[in-house]
């Protein structure tokens, strides 16, 4: 049996003036962010490329945060993606299914939990990553290539994990967990998460839930997972 390893990150909330130093910190060949690293552009793509030193491959989606003031998040995203087009170490998640060694891995924003964008229609918005989230989990069940399920959101996957401190605004929302009624083949093993101050790590109906927020602590240190194949 093999064991793949991911370090994660989220929420790093840089700003152009900060700093960001990740040498000698990597535990992992591949490491996942989980949005809201900057909502400035050249911070973004400088903090992806940063970390890409370290890692055979970095796979992020974006947050709220990143996406704050972007007229067009869809085209949006899709520019960033072709940002690193010419290279195999950065990769967005966006409408983008990788798979390595066995091991899907589906990212959405999600759009659920505290409110940033106050332009958006975040119900429609949230229901369209849960659908393609589904749709996306559902395809994989009878993919031979496919041995387990990893899904990145940047969101909070459900009311559960706030452990009693979750916003009001979820009263409203569908939880991202819903898609997993598509997961018929029980392939989805991990499910890594931000948008949440507190850390977590705990297993719901054989699911394991993880974040690792930054929020400017320091010290600050990659929390990693492995997968067994």
């Amino acid at each position: 049996m093999e064991e793949i390893g991911f370090d994660i990150i989220s929420d790093l909330y840089l700003s152009p003036d900060d700093s960001f130093n990740w040498e000698g910190k990597a535990t992992s060949l591949y490491c996942i962010v989980a949005g809201n690293i900057s909502n400035d552009t050249r911070t973004l793509l400088i903090t992806l490329s940063h970390l890409s030193k370290f890692y055979q491959g970095v796979f992020f989606i974006t947050g709220q945060f990143d996406l704050e003031k972007k007229d067009n998040i869809e085209d949006y995203n899709k520019k960033l993606s072709d940002s690193f087009a010419g290279t195999n170490r950065v990769s967005s998640l966006y409408e983008n299914v990788i798979v390595i060694d066995g091991i899907a891995i589906i990212g959405i924003n999600g759009w659920n939990g505290k409110i940033t964008r106050l332009t958006e229609d975040y119900y429609d918005s949230s229901k369209l990553d849960i659908t393609y989230l589904y749709q996306s989990i559902q395809k994989l069940q009878k993919h031979l290539d496919v041995k387990k399920i990893l899904v990145v959101s940047s969101s909070v996957p459900g009311k559960a994990l706030y452990f009693g401190e979750d916003p009001i605004e979820l009263e409203t929302q569908i939880p991202l967990q819903s898609a997993l009624a598509g997961d018929s083949e029980s392939k989805v093993t991990n499910w890594i998460f931000g948008t949440y101050e507190k850390n977590v790590d705990t297993i719901i109906e054989g699911v394991h839930y993880v974040n690792n927020p930054y929020y400017k602590r320091r010290p600050y240190w990659p929390k990693r997972i492995n997968i067994s194949i």
